[in-house]
């Protein structure tokens, strides 16, 4: 497995602007309140906001434009009515969300939504097409994620957290969290070799397109390490993600880092954030050498709605004030 190793930049940390608070019309689940109060991705397009929820079955709907509570669509099937035990012990932990390029079926692109693959009710997703104005076209269909996690288990020597994925050309990257023991941060390349078939057709994610994994040694904040906690295409040529330094005693979070990738898997930037913010998503788009980011945020305190937050940061850190 190819190594890569490097430290966050010598720089202010980037400071995050709050958009909104994640109110929904309903709750997403019987004992919970109408929030997401623990969000893990998110992806814009046009007017609309999509956020993921690690303890939720449905993604989550916002219109910038309306300011209004978010609306709640089906995304996989279960039932999480209960207490906060039950949930978790049956939660599909929804932790990636991507958007996809056009194909055959879905000539606008789509949503895709990946859960964890850390327990045994985790190695399923969804898939979701768009309309051409942004929002979604039809209703989500399920996509078995266990060959492919079955196969990083076995390369990564044990258990996987998958936190975020992105699309460069006809790969897929899949971002695991090296928070566990003494295991590494991945990122497990696989071959497109028919997108279209995949999410239309059989809706497995086939083994045998594995092409590569790399671990990353993102350094340190206070002391703990730095570790993915999602991602997200920026350009042809770079993938941006996030990290977060969570201490594994107490649950603590020492600060998170915003960075870039190109399609070697050499990475460019990686820039603190703001502490007060414990980032677990990140959308991005770039004009003119600035990086504008949306980001969700899981702040731990279930009384509370995540926050929507938004940023710019050069694509260059020379150009960094």
């Amino acid at each position: 497995m190819e190594d890569h190793a490097t430290t966050p930049e010598d720089l202010s940390p980037l400071k995050l602007r709050e958009l909104r608070s994640l109110d929904l019309a309903e709750p997403p689940a019987k004992g919970m309140a109408p929030r997401v109060v623990s969000a893990s991705g998110v992806v814009r397009r046009g007017d609309y906001v999509y956020v993921i929820g690690d303890d939720m079955l449905q993604l989550a709907v916002f219109e910038i434009a309306a300011n209004e509570p978010g609306r709640l669509l089906p995304a996989l099937a279960g039932d999480l009515d209960g207490d906060s035990k039950q949930r978790g012990e049956h939660k599909p932990d929804l932790e990636a969300l991507t958007a996809l390029p056009p194909v055959e079926g879905a000539p606008h692109g789509g949503l895709l939504g990946l859960g964890s693959g850390s327990g045994p009710e985790r190695d399923r997703g969804f898939f979701c097409p768009f309309a051409a104005d942004g929002s979604l076209a039809g209703q989500p269909r399920t996509i078995d994620f266990h060959p492919v996690y079955e196969l990083l288990r076995k390369e990564l020597h044990g258990g996987i957290n998958i936190e975020g994925a992105a699309v460069f050309g006809d790969c897929l990257w899949l971002f695991h969290r090296g928070n566990e023991g003494d295991g590494p941060n991945a990122v497990a390349e696989f071959t497109l070799i028919d997108l279209s078939r995949t999410l239309t057709d059989d809706q497995v994610v086939d083994r045998s397109e594995l092409s590569s994994v790399r671990a990353y040694d993102l350094g340190e904040i206070e002391g703990v390490r730095v570790c993915f906690s999602d991602a997200t295409t920026l350009t042809s040529e770079l993938i941006c993600f996030t990290a977060s330094a969570e201490n594994a005693e107490d649950g603590s979070i020492r600060g998170s880092v915003v960075g870039t990738i190109d399609v070697a898997g050499d990475v460019h930037r990686l820039r603190t954030i703001d502490s007060r913010w414990k980032v677990e998503g990140v959308d991005a788009t770039i004009d003119t050498g600035v990086i504008s980011f949306l980001f969700v945020c899981d702040q731990d305190d279930p009384e509370a709605p995540s926050p929507l937050l938004s940023a710019t940061m050069p694509v260059d850190a020379r150009f960094d004030g």
